[in-house]
């Protein structure tokens, strides 16, 4: 094997698959990149057996074959290189060497037959999304997965497809037991993605699909057996699905209804930043008290100090006093496009919802604290 590339090329493959090689494990091979030259391009695979890539990149190939070595080595020699075409050729024993005229690496290599099989993806139905609305909604559900393993269900977003009459949903639903985050993409055509149930797609994996979201464009989705797959141009992601089912997260959802806040968003945002300033694990609740045109925030951390601040907004009903976790509110708010943030609340011990007119579909439910 041996071929030459564009270092931004093949320094972008790597970088896209450190996440999956680079976590501790006892198979030494999924700590390995497999590289193959074939024709006029190269393909990068990797997988830790949860998850597996595989993409084909342009290069010049000036004798085909294939290697096996160690991802992070191969991604940190690559982004030292200081030329902008890299030489590439494997060598005695699946060694790899990588070099200019002036530099020469060789790093151990292992047999490309030791690499797993890459899963078969032949016959999935893919449904083509646009790159930024597949990204915007996973940015509004991936911060309240829950992030201890203990429950295995909540350790990822739920994907549903839905059908409504004539309309078809798309839908992703997170939750950490104490708030949830769910987002609606109606799809206008009749190419639906239909699902029996809903299925739940691992934070892992929803980090790395991320990664390949990059640019402007379309992406394809699927699913197969117990996979789901995320195709973009030349390079293919698949992901095990957790195994298990999805709490009914209609019974925490409010009925609309109760009293409606609103407040502009950044307003809101830099406020709760400053006032989490004071709180810590220990004491992490800021309290609110609400009525008619103001809020005043306040925290009391007996091991730091206290604080009080008070912005505008439009309330109506009678004077509120209750307590939240500033992260949830933090979190939910800065994946939000409004400008105008509408908060429904009912009392201090039922949740509240968090809704915008610029992100339709989306909706954020909060619990409240015990003071």
């Amino acid at each position: 094997m041996e071929f030459k590339i564009k270092k931004e090329t093949i320094l972008d493959a790597l970088t896209k698959v450190q996440g999956i090689t680079g976590k501790k494990t006892n198979i030494l091979i999924t700590s390995n990149v497999l590289v193959s030259a074939k024709e006029s391009s190269i393909s990068i695979r990797a997988t830790d057996l949860e998850m597996a890539f595989r993409a084909s990149y342009e290069a010049e190939v000036l004798g085909e074959g294939s290697t096996a070595v160690p991802s992070r080595k191969l991604y940190e020699i690559v982004r030292a290189f200081p030329s902008d075409i890299i030489s590439i050729k494997e060598t005695e024993n699946k060694w790899m060497q990588i070099e200019d005229k002036k530099i020469e690496y060789k790093i151990v290599g292992m047999e490309p037959d030791d690499f797993p099989n890459f899963p078969d993806i032949s016959g999935v139905e893919f449904f083509e999304m646009d790159v930024n609305i597949l990204k915007n909604m996973i940015n509004k559900t991936i911060y309240s997965v829950l992030g201890d393993e203990g429950r295995v269900q909540l350790s990822g977003i739920c994907f549903e497809s839905l059908t409504t009459g004539k309309n078809k949903t798309i839908r992703m639903v997170s939750t950490d037991g104490h708030r949830l985050s769910k987002i609606d993409y109606v799809i206008e055509d009749d190419k639906g993605l239909t699902l029996k149930k809903g299925v739940i797609i691992p934070k892992s994996g929803i980090v790395e699909v991320l990664r390949i979201l990059e640019g402007a464009g379309s992406v394809d989705i699927g699913f197969k057996d117990n996979n789901f797959v995320v195709q973009k141009d030349e390079e293919v992601l698949i992901i095990r699905l957790v195994e298990g089912e999805f709490p009914d997260y209609d019974m925490v959802i409010p009925k609309i209804g109760g009293k409606e806040m609103k407040v502009q968003k950044d307003d809101f945002l830099m406020m709760l930043r400053r006032m989490s300033i004071l709180s810590s694990d220990k004491y992490p609740g800021i309290h609110f008290k609400i009525d008619k045109e103001e809020l005043v925030a306040t925290v009391t951390n007996p091991e730091v100090g206290e604080s009080k601040e008070t912005i505008s907004v439009s309330y109506e009903g009678s004077p509120l006093e209750l307590a939240f976790n500033p992260r949830y509110f933090m979190e939910a708010l800065s994946s939000m496009d409004s400008e105008e943030i509408v908060v429904r609340l009912k009392d201090e011990v039922n949740p509240c919802i968090i809704e915008g007119v610029s992100d339709p579909g989306f909706l954020s439910v909060i619990m409240p604290m015990r003071v």
